[in-house]
């Protein structure tokens, strides 16, 4: 599963009225998330990419016993205020390994989806994530100045469309 694939999407919104959110998308599930809390899940992706990859190096490199590696991952895990990384609304992220593939990965779930990414991948869509973040409070604000100034919404959506390809990569 990759973020770009057909898993999961998230992008910019806009309600000058409201707290700024993210729209996250997976499969056929739509929600909404804070800034904040998307923000914290993009942290925590680049976290359990880094415990994932430390617990298969233990395993693989080290020689440590699998089941050993599986344990100081869940002791590091069980001084956490939460057992899960991600939030409520967005994702919850476990790091994870397969001695038998010989792979570390990052588990995602959101009832009824769960997926996997690889560690690359999990900083892939942390960095995008931030960057979502980033463009939902700017386009936040500037529906807010576009607002009080008086645009018409018909110039508002151009913009904030021709935004998005910006953004994209499109434009």
């Amino acid at each position: 599963m990759t973020e770009h694939g057909d898993s999961i999407w998230i992008e910019s919104t806009r309600d000058p009225d409201g707290e700024p959110v993210c729209q996250i998308a997976w499969g056929t599930l739509k929600w909404y998330a804070s800034v904040d809390d998307v923000r914290e899940t993009a942290l925590d992706l680049v976290a359990c990419a880094a415990y994932a990859e430390l617990m298969m190096t233990m395993v693989l490199r080290v020689g440590v016993p699998p089941e050993m590696a599986s344990q100081l991952a869940t002791d590091l895990l069980e001084d956490r205020k939460k057992r899960f990384f991600g939030t409520d609304t967005t994702v919850s992220l476990l790091p994870a390994g397969s001695s038998k593939r010989r792979e570390a990965f990052v588990l995602l779930k959101r009832e009824p989806m769960d997926g996997a990414l690889s560690p690359a991948e999990a900083r892939a869509m942390a960095l995008r994530w931030l960057a979502v973040a980033e463009a939902t409070e700017s386009d936040q604000l500037v529906s807010e100045a576009l607002r009080v100034t008086g645009s018409d919404d018909g110039a508002q959506e151009k913009l904030f469309g021709y935004l998005r390809e910006l953004r994209d990569g499109k434009a």
